[in-house]
């Protein structure tokens, strides 16, 4: 596994007042260890605004010639990747508009600017919209008739959309060049609720839409407080499934930094996310997640949330796992597996969510990113499928084979914790 080191001085650049006295300390990139930081820094979402901080920070000369070139050119790859998804993405929402549909993007290209300044430093990998359940099927219509379909349509859940796989998903795909497949999430809530934990959220957010424009692109996203609180229950979402891409948490605190002295929104955001603990409790996960990892300052108008949501034992995890789960090379880490009486309640149904982690379901192991098609499959598709599920098995069992040790550092920071505790309150 590569050293701690290596990542901890991405996180220090990183951060809003950023730190890059370790990148002496980044491995070669013609070695194993630095293909591999390579790697994890694709896959997390990090690497572009890695390369934009160093530059705004004129530290970009620091970073070895062959890894300023490699960044370099994923940025101009990326670049010819956003325009080709901007001119589907307004094909997208020209053809809801004609049939009189309100189709309200999510995530993706609404995070700008409040979220990310420059849409070429993220990575999208497909659109998502909320619509009225009412439309779920004139914009399955349109999507059809653009070459989407999808194995399940439903009024009442997510129903994901996909053309025609027109290549042989492999792991040494190039994360940044033009699709070769597309995908379109239709959501008819701000966040899916899962068998274990209800999602608490508010239900008149296509009232509350407003109008976004960009690179001449116009369509409708949330207001910005419904933004913020969709991009914290995504996180928690993924973050529940072991593993979230790190990217996430920087636009996250990008939005916190930069609104910092906005009272009123934070006020929206504490007023739009609820009154239930379980929500506040996500809510206090995330940002505290967030600002142990970038080092985010946190507005005061949302600290009576985090304060409110806060319990002893997310403290602890916290304080002692919190970087290393944050730093685990995809598909994730285990070691969070501790809180989940913390979120799930249920004891019948924590178990079934400890299940479903240590013993994950096949389609878990997609090569493919949108659902399983019917029809034939190449030799090459099936060779790439179990090169793939040989790998994540790997990695699975590994993590799982660790959890005793995980489980007894666990208990002893709990412990350690709780005896801290008792000794300030004597």
């Amino acid at each position: 596994m590569l050293s701690r080191s290596a990542k901890w001085q991405i996180f220090d650049a990183l951060q809003s007042e950023p730190d890059v006295s370790g990148l002496c300390q980044i491995p070669p990139l013609g070695s194993r260890k630095g293909l591999l930081l390579l790697r994890w820094l694709d896959q997390s979402g990090l690497a572009l605004y890695f390369l934009s901080k160093l530059q705004a920070s004129g530290s970009v000369s620091q970073l070895p010639c062959d890894w300023r070139t490699a960044l370099e050119q994923r940025k101009r790859r990326n670049a010819n990747r956003l325009m080709d998804m901007l001119q589907e993405f307004q094909r997208l929402n020209q053809a809801f508009r004609s049939r009189g549909i309100q189709a309200i993007t999510l995530k993706g290209f609404s995070l700008v600017p409040d979220f990310c300044e420059d849409p070429g430093l993220r990575h999208q990998t497909d659109f998502d919209f909320l619509v009225d359940p009412k439309d779920v099927e004139g914009v399955a219509e349109i999507l059809s008739s653009f070459g989407y379909s999808t194995p399940r349509l439903s009024r009442s859940e997510e129903s994901c959309f996909t053309t025609p796989l027109a290549h042989v998903p492999s792991a040494s795909d190039d994360l940044y060049v033009a699709q070769y497949q597309r995908q379109v999430d239709l959501h008819v809530s701000l966040a899916e609720s899962s068998s274990w934990i209800q999602m608490d959220v508010a239900g008149d957010c296509l009232e509350q839409t407003v109008p976004l424009t960009l690179s001449g692109v116009q369509f409708h996203g949330l207001s910005l407080a419904d933004r913020f609180v969709a991009q914290a229950l995504h996180a928690f979402r993924h973050s529940f499934r072991s593993w979230l891409r790190l990217s996430w948490l920087l636009e996250i605190g990008h939005c916190l930094e930069i609104h910092r002295e906005n009272e009123a929104l934070w006020m929206r955001v504490i007023d739009r996310a609820g009154n239930r603990p379980m929500t506040k409790r996500i809510f206090a996960f995330v940002i505290e997640l967030t600002r142990r990892v970038f080092q985010t300052r946190i507005p005061l108008g949302i600290r009576s949330l985090l304060r409110e949501g806060m319990t002893p034992t997310m403290h602890t995890w916290l304080d002692h796992f919190s970087l290393e789960w944050a730093a685990s090379d995809w598909p994730g880490s285990l070691n969070n597996l501790v809180l989940a009486s913390e979120f799930i309640q249920d004891k019948r149904a924590r178990n079934q969510y400890f299940v479903s982690r240590l013993f994950p379901k096949g389609t878990q192991f997609s090569i493919e990113t949108g659902p399983a098609r019917t029809t034939a499959r190449s030799m090459k598709w099936y060779i790439e499928r179990w090169k793939y599920v040989a790998f994540r098995s790997g990695v699975h069992l590994k993590d799982a084979f660790r959890l005793p040790l995980e489980q007894f550092r666990w208990k002893r920071a709990l412990a350690a914790d709780r005896s801290g505790a008792i000794r300030e309150k004597s």
